[in-house]
Order: structure tokens, then sequence, then C-alpha cells
């Protein structure tokens, strides 16, 4: 069975009986903990061991971060030290990361904080009793200045350490299972409008049939049938776009440049490329994938040579083609929804 990986960053020599508690604290949770100095990460031949503790971090799906007096070394060809990288590539990583720091430690840093405000001639020069480095300070302030994740919490012995942990780590496991919930909830919702879409489609079809029934022109019911397809189609080749690729905006378009697109010798890809998507290749050429402008998200397109028959590419080939055969003023109207992005 699998287990959560629990990466332990701090200065090793000071505060190595708080390492080794938290070693056995993360043993009794029934995770696995990782701490350098014993022997948890491997070491590449290939490469500086600064670099495998930063790769060791890729691999956790927890980190605890401990501050306390000494700064500790610095990290191969930089003014950091190793913790403060560590601490970075967890950041990188997405990774949840809890950040513990010695009470004195904590206290200094106000005080130091008050004098750069109070007295900002002399406030580096002052001695606190609890650092060797007010580098340490920066780094409180790094972690606590992030975005997000940035809580932290001062400890006076493993006790308090312990209590915090337990507290964070259960509600991380209420946050996972109210989302396991809402996820449960969310699938019964896409149920009901799937049910919904095949009642609205029984509706069309009805629509469709009394119509034919009707007095009117065949032929031209026919071609209106035909035309409201399509326009249903590519309506669902913009939600498409949208959705495949988590899309929120797009770069600034003009209406009439997307008017002026001549679409029917272009594929969707090509589309889309017009519209700020960009196509990109795997170093070995066995991969070509589309991102959309912000490149968080791409979709395969090819694979060694072979166009991609995944049905994200099947539908979004099928509803660009009902595009390319509606009347201009349709076409405009599907253009603007595009335009209506760019504008956000």
């Amino acid at each position: 069975m699998a287990i959560p990986r629990v990466f332990i960053s701090s200065t090793c020599y000071d505060l190595k009986h708080i390492r080794e508690n938290l070693k056995f604290f993360v043993k009794t949770i029934g995770y696995e903990s990782v701490l350098s100095d014993e022997g948890d990460v491997f070491y590449s031949p290939y490469s500086h061991t600064h670099e495998s503790c930063l790769k060791e971090v890729e691999t956790c799906q927890l980190f605890i971060l401990i501050i306390g007096g000494r700064y500790g070394g610095n990290f191969k060809d930089t003014d950091k030290s190793i913790t403060n990288n560590e601490y970075k590539e967890a950041v990188k990583q997405n990774i949840p990361i809890f950040t513990l720091v010695e009470a004195g430690v904590y206290s200094d840093h106000n005080v130091y904080n008050k004098n750069k405000k109070d007295k900002p001639n002399i406030y580096k020069n002052i001695s606190y009793p609890n650092i060797d480095d007010i580098k340490i300070f920066d780094f409180v302030d790094e972690v606590r200045n992030n975005g997000k994740n940035n809580a932290i919490q001062p400890f006076r012995n493993f006790s308090d350490m312990e209590i915090y942990l337990k507290k964070q780590w259960a509600g991380m496991m209420y946050d996972f299972l109210l989302e396991k919930n809402k996820e449960s909830e969310s699938k019964l919702t896409n149920k009901l409008l799937d049910n919904i879409n095949l009642a609205s489609r029984k509706t069309e079809e009805l629509v469709k049939y009394l119509l034919k029934q009707s007095n009117q022109d065949n032929t031209n019911i026919d071609k209106e049938i035909e035309n409201i397809d399509n326009k249903i189609e590519a309506e669902k080749f913009v939600q498409l776009v949208i959705d495949k690729f988590n899309l929120n905006e797009l770069p600034k378009i003009a209406l009439n440049k997307l008017i002026n697109l001549d679409i029917n010798n272009i594929s969707w890809i090509e589309f889309l490329e017009f519209l700020g998507f960009k196509r990109t290749k795997s170093p070995d050429n066995k991969l070509e994938i589309l991102w959309a402008p912000h490149e968080k998200m791409g979709l395969q397109i090819k694979k060694e040579g072979v166009v991609s028959n995944h049905e994200n590419f099947v539908n979004l080939t099928e509803t660009f083609s009902s595009l390319k055969k509606l009347n201009e003023k349709d076409k405009k109207d599907i253009y603007q929804k595009f335009v209506d992005l760019s504008n956000k």
C-alpha cells in the first residue's frame, strides 16, 4: 500500500533531537519520514548532494519546515541556505508545507521587525540572542509573505509540534473527505444534466417530425434543421475548447480578423493557433502537443506521427466541421464568444 512520504527540512545538528522525535511521530501516524541525515535521500553519483536533496523533495507528499537559531550551510553557488532551497522546491512542487519556528526565534523576529521600522539605520547591527544570522528573519518573512500555504507556528518543545501537526493533518483529512463528497455530488449533477440533454434531444426530434408533417416545403425545412444542428454543434466547439484547455481568457483579438479568416481550408488546430495557442513537439519528436495560451493545459494531437483518435480530438474535429458550414451571420455569433474571452 502506498503511504505519504514526509520530508523533514531543517538544520541538522542543533535540531537533532527534534528531528529524531519527528521521525518517530511520523512513523506512529503511519507515514514515511524522509531525513537527509538518516540516509533517506538517494545521493546520485552524477549530481551534487544538494541537488539530490531537492530531487527527494519532489517525491514527497508533505513537507515539514523547522526554522531554528542556526542558518546552516549555503546551497551550492548561492547565498541561500540548503533548508531555504528545500523549502523553495516544496513551494514549486505545490506540496503542503507545515512551518514550525522556535519560540525564541519567533520572538526575536518580532523585535527585529520593530527595530527595522523604528531604527532603520542600526537594526542590522543589533545582536539577537536566539539566532546566528539575521538571514533567518528573511527566511521567516519569505514563508509568511508567500501567497498561500504560509502558516507559521511557533513551538517551545516537541509536544507543541506534535499537537499542531496532529490538528493540521486531521484538518487535511477532513478536507479530503469533504472534497470526495462534493465529487460524488458533482457526478450526480452530471448524470442529471445528461438526462436533461437526452430529453432535449428527444424534444428536438419531435419538433423535426412535426415540422415535416406541416404543409411547408420539406426541402426548406430540412435545410433549416441542418442549419440549427450545425449551429448547436459549432457552439459545442467553443465549449469543448474552454473545457478541455481549462480556458478562462484569450490573447486580445479583433472580431473582424476572425470574420476575414478563411476557415474552410484550415483545421481546428490551425484555428486555435490563430487564437494564440501553441503547438510543440517533444525532444524526440514522438509527441506533438497543442497548448493553451497560458501553457498550463495541453492536448496531445500526434504520437509518433499518427494523428490522435482520442475522443476529445474527434469531438473537436467534428464540431469545427459544423462551424465551417455556418452562414456568415451565425459564424460571427460563434466568433464573438472567442472575442468575449479575449476581452476579459
